[in-house]
Formats: C-alpha cells, structure tokens, sequence
C-alpha cells in the first residue's frame, strides 16, 4: 500500500484547519462557533472588562446637589486667629498691653499699703486739728481778755497799763495767728490723707479688672468652638473698655492728690512764717 495518498490527505486536512482559523482570525470575518468544532477558548487570554453603569437617574423631586459641608471647629478657629493678624496688619494695635500676674498683684499690695497708711494718717491729723483748735480757742480767749483790759486801761488812764496791753494783745494774736496757720495746715493734710485714700482704691479697682482680664485672656488660647470664642472675646474687650475707664479714673484721683500736697507744702510755707513771727524772730 502506498503512503503517497495518505500523505496529501493529511497535509490537505492541516492546511484547512489552519486557513480556517486564520479566516476567523481577519477583520469582518463572522465569529467562528467553537463549539461546534468542540474545542475551548484559551484559558489564559484575558476576558473583556464590563463596562461601568451608568449613574442612577435622580429621583423626581430630590435634591441634585448635596448640602454643603459645615467648617470644622479648627477652620473656625485658624479663622478668628487670621482675622486678628489681618487687624494687626493693618495698623489695629493692643491698647491694653497684658502684663504678668505676679506684677499685678505687686502693685495690688501696694495700692492697699498705701491706702492703710492714708487711712492712718488721716485719723492722726484729726486728732491733731481737734488738739490745735482747742489751743486757738483758749488763746482767742486770752486775747479778748486783753484787749478788754486795754480798753479799762485807756478809760482809766493809765498810758504805761494800755502800752503793756497792747504788747501782750499783739503777742497773744500772733500766737492765735500761728494756731490757725496750724489749723489750716491739718486741715489740708486731712484732705490730702482722703485724696490718697480715693487714690488707692481707684487703683485697686483698676488692678482688680486688670488681674480678671489677665485670666480671661490666659483662658482665650484654649477655646476652639467658634461660638465660645466669640463670647470669650467679647468679653475680653468689654474689659479692656472698664479698665481704661478705671484707670482714667485712678489717674484723676492722682492727680487730685498731688493737688493736695502742692498746697501741703503752700501752707507750711505760711505756717514757717507765722511760727517765726510767733517765736519773735521778725
């Protein structure tokens, strides 16, 4: 039996079966059935991906756009931290420059100090006006006496009686005069003592609203929510408005005291004089 017949049959059936899949293979061509033919498609080749969906259509009457975000409470408050240094920038200044607590507090003693002192020495100098207004009592007395004298003298007269009269009326007046230069001198420092007593609570009250607004602001850094840290600072600038008042205040009573001591020194200055003119030094 020859082969050459097998052969050609063969090669024939492998040429067909390549041209028939090769026919598949061009563009246009119809899609070969595979499973007529019985074999699988390559199990390595990747399948095509499927194609996304398509967005759901709205609902008829819903909301198409989602409602806007709400600022978290850090955005809030990077915010009012902006605002204050946009302030700053454009020429805004602190008119109340924070100051440490221990000074404060310092100056707080003092002011109490000092109005302990006033207050001692305003009881001093009352009882000092009290003493020297009994002394001007007693020579006004001594000098109504003389003068009464004198008069007999004249009526009487007796020259060398009314001479020595008036000597002793004019030496008794200027005693009373000395008296009442003291009188006056007490009375001022009384009122000096009342002035620096005014003075020192002025300033504590502005030292009190100081130490409060000092812990307001110490409080300030650690509040986050916008709403909190609107009334906090609200409330920071209300007291920087009181304090100013205060402070103006005080500084009125200052000054009102060191009136009070400029016309101390006037009345010494006359009380010199009159205590010279008494002692006899003329």
């Amino acid at each position: 039996m020859t082969l050459r017949p097998i052969v050609v049959l063969t090669v024939g059936a492998l040429l067909s079966g390549t041209g028939g899949r090769a026919l598949a293979q061009q563009p246009g061509a119809a899609p070969q059935d595979t499973s007529a033919q019985g074999y699988a498609p390559n199990a390595g080749a990747a399948a095509p991906a499927a194609p996304a969906p398509a967005p759901a259509a709205p609902a008829p009457g819903a909301s198409a756009a989602p409602a806007p975000a709400q600022p978290s409470t850090a955005a809030a408050a990077t915010a009012l931290a902006s605002h204050e240094e946009q302030l700053k920038a454009m020429g805004f200044m602190d008119l109340v420059p924070p100051r440490s607590t221990e000074r404060i507090q310092r100056e707080m003693d003092e002011a109490k100090l000092d109005q302990r002192d006033a207050e001692t020495d305003l009881a001093a100098r009352q009882q000092q006006e009290a003493e020297v207004k009994a002394m001007v009592d007693v020579k006004k007395q001594e000098v109504s006496t003389l003068d009464a004298r004198r008069k007999l003298a004249e009526k009487s007269k007796q020259e060398a009686e009314k001479t020595s009269l008036e000597a002793e009326k004019k030496d008794a007046e200027r005693f009373k005069e000395f008296l009442d230069k003291r009188v006056a001198l007490h009375r001022a420092e009384k009122d000096a003592a009342k002035a620096e007593i005014a003075r020192a609570e002025a300033t504590q009250r502005a030292l009190e609203l100081e130490l409060e607004l000092a812990r307001r602001r110490g409080e300030r850094p650690g509040v986050t929510d916008p709403a909190a840290a609107l009334r906090s600072d609200n409330v920071v600038h209300e007291l920087e408005r009181k304090l100013l008042e205060a402070r103006r205040t005080a500084a009125d009573k200052g000054k009102d005291a060191a009136d009070k001591q400029v016309d101390i020194t006037k009345r010494r200055l006359e009380l010199y004089q009159a205590q010279a003119a008494a002692g006899g030094n003329r």
